[in-house]
């Protein structure tokens, strides 16, 4: 009875760490997609306040937070990738 209640504790305790890393990563990937949101709307209004060159090859401020909000947002994927992952692995003690 002891081996089965120490499985049953191990097993509780990986259900607790896994909901805990799911709303981990759920939180990180929103606050990512708002900073990725943000980068976009702040790089193409300094693109409107500062066009450029005159060959039409934006500034280099524009390049870069444009960069960043695609940056952020391919990470706010990988992080909704991790959840699904771990949403769709078998369970500890279910039928393995």
């Amino acid at each position: 009875m002891l081996i089965r209640e120490r499985a049953l504790n191990t097993s509780c305790r990986v259900g607790v760490i896994m909901s805990d890393l799911r709303i981990l990563a759920a939180s990180t990937k929103g606050s990512l997609i708002e900073v990725a949101r943000q980068a976009d709307a702040l790089g193409k209004g300094l693109q409107n306040a500062a066009p450029g060159n005159k060959t039409g090859t934006p500034n280099d401020s524009v390049t870069y937070l444009i960069s960043i909000s695609d940056s952020l947002g391919k990470i706010a994927e990988d992080c909704e990738k991790l959840v699904s992952a771990e949403l769709n692995a078998p369970k500890p003690g279910h039928g393995m």
